[in-house]
C-alpha cells in the first residue's frame, strides 16, 4: 500500500485524558515480566454489535448497551451504561525533554517526557498528565503488571494491568502502549488503547473489555496516520543511488512496517513467532 503524507489534527490532551478518565499518584513501574493476576474464571463467548466510523477509518465490536461517543479518523471511544470506558487508537506527539505535570500543549505537541525514560516510567508521566489536567488530588493508580510486548525494532510496547481510583470510585484498567521511535527534531509519538471497568464489575465484564480491544480494525491508511512521526525517518547511509530507495519509498515502507507490526503484535496480540522478522 503507497503511503501518503497527511496532516492530521492530533487529539492533544484530550486522548491523554481519555487514558485516565481523571488519574494518578503513581509509584515507579518497572518494565519487566511482571507476574500475571490469575486467570479469571471460565466465562460465556462476547457478543459485540459491529460499529464503522462514519468516515469508514475505523471499526470495532460494541457490547450491547453501550454507547459509542467518538468515531474518526482511527479512534474510537465508546461508554458502558456502569461507568466503563474504552478509548482506541490514541496518538500524540511528544517532545523529548525533562517532564512537568500540567504542561500546556504546543501546537501539535501534547506535552514533553525524557525519550530515555523506560516505558513504564512514560506510562506513568500518561497517568500524572491525565491527573494534573483533571484537578482531581483524590487520583491514585498502581500497576499489577507491565509486560512487554516484542517489537523491538519498530517500538517499545507493553501491557499494563492496574487499579485506579478517584472521585468517580474505584476501577480496572488493561492498557496497550506503545513509544515509538524519536525523529531528528526531538520528537517522538505515543500509541495507546485503554479499557477502564469499574471495580466491582471487573472480574464479571474482563472478558468484554478484552473482546472489545481485540476488535478495533483501523485501516491500513488510517493506523499509518496515527502512527506517522512529525518528521518522515531519514534514508540510511548508502540507501540512495545506485538503484537504492527513494527518501518517499524509504518512508512509505517504513509506515506499511510499523503499521504491520502495531496491528500484529499489540493490536491483534500475534505469537512474537507469527509476526514479521522486522519487527522484533
Amino acid at each position: 500500500m503507497k503511503f501518503k503524507m497527511l496532516v492530521r489534527r492530533e487529539p492533544k490532551l484530550s486522548a491523554i485524558c481519555a487514558l485516565a478518565a481523571c488519574c494518578i499518584a503513581i509509584a515507579d513501574a518497572t518494565m519487566a515480566a511482571a507476574q500475571q493476576p490469575a486467570a479469571p474464571a471460565p466465562v460465556a463467548p462476547v457478543s459485540l454489535q459491529p460499529y464503522t466510523a462514519p468516515d469508514q477509518s475505523v471499526s470495532a465490536g460494541v457490547p450491547a448497551g453501550w454507547n459509542v461517543t467518538k468515531g474518526a479518523n482511527g479512534v474510537i471511544q465508546m461508554s458502558g451504561p456502569q461507568g466503563e470506558v474504552i478509548s482506541l487508537g490514541n496518538g500524540v506527539f511528544v517532545m523529548n525533554g525533562p517532564f512537568q505535570p500540567g504542561q500546556r500543549a504546543n501546537g501539535p505537541i501534547s506535552m514533553t517526557m525524557p525519550y530515555q525514560a523506560t516505558l513504564a516510567q512514560k506510562y506513568a508521566m500518561v497517568w500524572q498528565e491525565a491527573s494534573a489536567q483533571a484537578g482531581d488530588p483524590t487520583a491514585q493508580v498502581s500497576i499489577v503488571s507491565a509486560t512487554p510486548i516484542a517489537l523491538g525494532n519498530v517500538a517499545q510496547c507493553g501491557i499494563f494491568l492496574g487499579k485506579q481510583t478517584n472521585a468517580k470510585g474505584a476501577s480496572n484498567f488493561e492498557s496497550r502502549f506503545c513509544s515509538l521511535p524519536m525523529d531528528t527534531n526531538g520528537v517522538f509519538k505515543l500509541f495507546w488503547m485503554n479499557a477502564s471497568i469499574p471495580a466491582a464489575l471487573a472480574a464479571q465484564e474482563r472478558a468484554i473489555a478484552e473482546a472489545v480491544l481485540a476488535s478495533y480494525k483501523p485501516s491500513l491508511a488510517s493506523l499509518q496516520l496515527i502512527l506517522q512521526p512529525a518528521t518522515p525517518p531519514m534514508l540510511p547511509p548508502g540507501a540512495s543511488g545506485g538503484g537504492g530507495m527513494s527518501p518517499g519509498e524509504y518512508g512509505e515502507r517504513k509506515a506499511d512496517e510499523t503499521a504491520n507490526c502495531m496491528d500484529e503484535g499489540v493490536i491483534r496480540e500475534e505469537p512474537e513467532w507469527r509476526q514479521p522478522p522486522y519487527c522484533r
